[in-house]
């Protein structure tokens, strides 16, 4: 791995305010697909600008443009794993469909990690979320900066979030709802205002920047979409939706809709 990718990745860690999210999901004409679930930190790649030093060989590191399969990992390490208590690796196994992606520029500022997986219902999406967060962990396994980023505010109320989130599709018709009763706890919400009180104003301004995005493909045009801030691209089969992440959390209502296809 180029040592700038993972000089990138450690800075990336602390630079929590600079992480967007997408959402995407494609489906297929029989319903199967593939889930992705983006981390868009380029704003870590502005930071290391800013910061100077080793500049120019930086700009040698090759670019990265590469999907790295789970069960290429689990297979190399195979020895290793064997050697762990049969639940450790029964949750390892539960990897083996999972993919990452990874997107490096240091010209043009870009920096994503992806996780996720192919499927063959939109039954298997809870499966797909709890195996994101268990890929993340895996991949970033002995990182003390990772785990204060997961752990921190920012972080932990997205994932709580999707853990409510009911993904329906019948090939017809495609709805992202909330769970009845569910909304953010008045403790999760204090905490997140705790940390954006504490990064001071620029701190402070860029998370309040920060995005979380929708990104559905279908197979068939688009007849209509319930939210009136959802987007149809110009070949009718694709749906975005993009919300202010604060406003999103405190307001999860924001990001539901539902899709009706034509036929």
């Amino acid at each position: 791995m180029p040592r700038f990718f993972l000089v990138l990745i450690c800075l990336s860690a602390f630079v929590l305010t600079s992480c967007n999210y997408t959402e995407e999901i494609t489906f297929h004409s029989d319903g199967s697909g593939e889930f992705l679930m983006n981390y868009d930190m380029s704003e870590a790649m502005v930071a290391i600008k800013k910061i100077g030093g080793n500049e120019e060989a930086y700009k040698k590191e090759p670019k990265v443009d590469s999907i790295i399969y789970f069960k290429d990992i689990l297979k190399e390490k195979s020895d290793s794993i064997s050697k762990l208590p049969q639940d450790e690796q029964d949750d390892l196994k539960s990897l083996e469909s999972m993919m990452m992606r990874v997107q490096s520029n240091y010209e043009t500022d870009v920096f994503n990690l992806g996780f996720g997986s192919g499927f063959k219902s939109i039954n298997e999406f809870p499966e797909i979320l709890e195996n994101i967060d268990k890929a993340k962990a895996f991949n970033t396994k002995g990182s003390s900066e990772f785990s204060k980023m997961d752990g921190a505010a920012v972080a932990k109320s997205v994932n709580d979030m999707l853990k409510h989130i009911d993904f329906y599709f019948d090939g017809k018709q495609f709805s992202r709802s909330l769970k009845d009763g569910y909304k953010p706890s008045a403790e999760a919400i204090a905490q997140l205002d705790k940390e954006m009180n504490q990064m001071g104003e620029e701190g402070e301004e860029t998370l309040k920047a920060m995005t979380y995005t929708l990104v559905y493909h279908f197979p068939n045009k688009i007849k209509s979409v319930s939210n009136k801030n959802a987007l149809i691209s110009k070949d009718k089969k694709t749906v975005t939706l993009k919300q202010n992440y604060i406003e999103m959390i405190k307001n999860s209502e924001l990001m539901n809709l539902k899709v009706v296809l034509k036929h």
